[in-house]
C-alpha cells in the first residue's frame, strides 16, 4: 500500500519566491491555470492508494466554486474520499483537508483544533482495505504553542486505534519539541532522518510528515519531486 500526504496550496502553483507576489491573484481569483494543475496533482497521486491532502478549496470563488477534491477525484482512480471543511473566507475561500482512498473509508470523525486562530482541523477516518489502520490527515497551525495542544488532541484520537498513520502539513520539523512530544505520547515513529519538502523548488524545512504507529511497518519514505505546490509530496509504503 502506497501512501502520500500534499500541502496542494490551492492549485495556485508557487513555485518560486517571487510568485507568491506574481500570483497572489491566484489567491483570490479562479484562473485557466488552476485547471491544469489539478490535472497535474491528479497524475502525480494516481499511483498511490491513500492520499492526505491539505490546503484544498472545497468550493470558493478562487475554485470557480467548484470544489478541487471533485476535480482530481475524476482524473486521479480514487473511488473513496472523505473530506472537511475548516475555513470560510466569504466570497473568497473554503478551506479544508480530504482523504482519497482505494478502500472503504469508515468511522469518519471531523475535528476541529484548538488554537488563537480558528481555521485548522484533522480529519480521521478508518481505512478498511487489506491492512486495517486509522489514518488522520492534519494541518496544523505555525505557533508552537498552538501545535502543541493540537497534537495532543489529535494523540486521543489516535492512541485508541492501535494502528494508525498522521499525515500532513504539521509546520513544524521532526525535531521540534511539539513533534517529539507528539511522538513520546503515542510511540509514533519518523523516517530515519528529516525530509525536505519546504519551500518546493529549494527544500530546506520538513514541515510535512507521516508518522506511523509502531504496529504499522513503513518504509521507504520520501520527498517526491513535482513542484506543482509550494510543499513537496511526502510519500512513504506500507511494507
Amino acid at each position: 500500500m502506497n501512501l502520500l500526504t500534499w500541502n496542494i496550496q490551492a492549485a495556485i502553483g508557487t513555485g518560486r519566491y517571487r510568485d507568491y507576489l506574481l500570483r497572489a491573484h491566484r489567491q483570490v481569483m479562479n484562473t485557466p491555470s488552476k485547471t491544469g494543475i489539478l490535472l497535474e496533482i491528479a497524475r502525480k497521486i494516481a499511483p498511490f492508494d491513500l492520499v492526505c491532502l491539505q490546503e484544498v478549496d472545497l468550493g470558493g470563488r478562487r475554485s470557480g466554486f467548484r470544489s478541487q477534491v471533485d476535480a482530481i477525484l475524476a482524473e486521479s482512480g480514487h473511488v473513496h474520499a472523505a473530506v472537511q471543511h475548516n475555513r470560510t473566507i466569504p466570497g473568497l475561500s473554503r478551506h479544508g483537508n480530504a482523504i482519497l482512498s482505494r478502500w472503504p473509508l469508515a468511522n469518519l470523525q471531523d475535528i476541529k483544533l484548538p488554537g488563537r486562530f480558528k481555521g485548522r482541523g484533522c480529519l480521521i477516518a478508518d481505512v478498511i482495505g487489506p491492512v486495517r489502520f486509522r489514518v488522520a490527515c492534519l494541518h496544523l497551525s505555525l505557533g508552537g504553542e498552538d501545535q502543541d495542544l493540537q497534537l495532543q488532541t489529535i494523540a486521543i484520537a489516535l492512541r485508541e486505534a492501535g494502528t494508525w498513520a498522521a499525515m500532513g502539513d504539521f509546520n513544524c520539523s521532526a525535531r521540534s519539541a511539539p513533534m517529539q512530544a507528539f511522538c513520546k505520547a503515542t510511540g509514533g515513529k519518523l523516517p530515519p532522518s528529516p525530509l525536505l519538502t519546504f519551500p518546493s523548488w529549494r527544500p530546506r524545512q520538513d514541515l510535512d510528515h507521516i508518522v506511523a504507529s509502531e504496529r504499522l511497518d513503513l518504509v521507504h519514505w520520501r520527498a517526491e519531486a513535482a513542484r506543482l505546490s509550494d510543499h513537496l509530496a511526502l510519500s512513504a509504503r506500507l511494507g
